[in-house]
């Protein structure tokens, strides 16, 4: 089962969590100075190894070849958080390994020769840290990553160097938006070595009132230490959201419910909805969700929505390219099936 099928620890503010370990090939050019056959090479390389870790956990495997799966698979694995967005280029031949559950593997040739991934619904830092330590673990056991006794695994960029660890969490943060805390939150973070993101990653807006907080430096730092910082400020912020969603509906209680209800009955009829305006209502969808306004509805499915309503996942389904207008009829069609099938199941 997808990660985002699933619904996790604190679902009612946390989307998901997400681990990136990068590594490099120690023998092999760095991204940025490799050759076609070059790349090619290191995606079978890290493919084979990849194999052998997969048969070993009995998990299942899927190998996506990413130059030869066309622009609507690639979108709609980006919009499933499954390859980033650099990934959609087509400088060099890239590819996705996966257990077959998607909850981890490896993105080839991205920034780095390796981005080991795991990903979680809801919060499971230290859950998802577990997992992608022990991938890394198994892999290095057969290839060789560039190391530095005193830098530590050596990357593209140098903000990575040290343990190579990413870690992130995105939370749905409503109400810090409408309160302004963003701009202010951003700054105090970023004294401390974490960032604000938007919901698709760096330069990436706040879709849906999704922000992701991340770390921002590595070296000097274990990773303990890196998870451990992140999930205390996370905790902070849940509590903040928490807090503030609970005030404004103690405060106006009709007008949250009517805004939730006004949401959801867009959603449960349009005929033709753009990816924004979906995701204006989904946003306050989730907040009915949470706060026990709506019941038809759980955080699983609102997960399917928000992660399949893109572009690239309609004309995934579709099983072909598909005009503007067409994509959002299809939106809104997909959109009321899982509703309905939500309905009838509570009935």
């Amino acid at each position: 089962m997808s990660w985002y099928l699933e619904q996790g620890t604190d679902a009612d503010v946390v989307v998901s969590s997400r681990v990136r370990l990068a590594r490099n090939l120690s023998d092999t050019h760095f991204p940025w100075r490799l050759s076609g056959a070059e790349a090619r090479g290191v995606a079978e390389r890290v493919a084979d190894a990849f194999a052998i870790v997969a048969e070993d956990s009995e998990r299942g495997l899927l190998k996506v070849p990413l130059d030869s799966v066309g622009d609507i698979n690639k979108l709609a694995l980006a919009e499933r958080r499954l390859i980033s967005r650099n990934m959609l280029k087509d400088d060099l031949p890239r590819s996705l390994l996966l257990f077959s559950d998607e909850k981890g593997g490896v993105l080839v040739n991205e920034e780095d020769h390796l981005r080991i991934q795991t990903m979680r619904a809801g919060f499971a830092l230290d859950e998802a840290l577990e997992e992608a330590d022990k991938i890394e673990t198994e892999l290095e056991k057969l290839l060789p990553f560039a190391y530095d006794n005193k830098l530590g695994y050596l990357t593209t960029c140098p903000t990575n160097t040290g343990t190579g660890l990413r870690v992130s969490v995105m939370l749905h943060a409503p109400l810090l938006m409408r309160k302004n805390m963003l701009n202010p939150l951003a700054k105090q973070l970023s004294q401390t070595g974490y960032t604000i993101r938007g919901a698709t990653g760096e330069g990436s807006g706040a879709i849906c009132d999704m922000i992701q907080i991340s770390n921002q430096v590595t070296l000097g730092f274990t990773e303990t230490d890196i998870v451990k910082g992140l999930s205390q400020l996370s905790q902070g912020l849940i509590g903040q959201e928490r807090k503030f969603r609970q005030d404004l509906y103690d405060e106006d209680p009709v007008g949250l419910e009517d805004e939730v209800h006004r949401a959801y009955g867009l959603l449960r009829t349009a005929r033709r909805i753009s990816f924004d305006e979906t995701m204006d209502h989904l946003s306050s969808v989730r907040l009915g969700i949470a706060l026990g306004i709506l019941e038809d509805i759980d955080f699983q499915s609102w997960q399917q929505l928000f992660i399949e309503s893109g572009a690239g996942s309609v004309q995934r389904r579709a099983g072909q390219e598909l005009g503007l207008t067409e994509i959002n009829e299809e939106r809104a069609r997909f959109i009321r099936e899982i509703l309905d099938k939500n309905t009838h199941q509570e009935e």
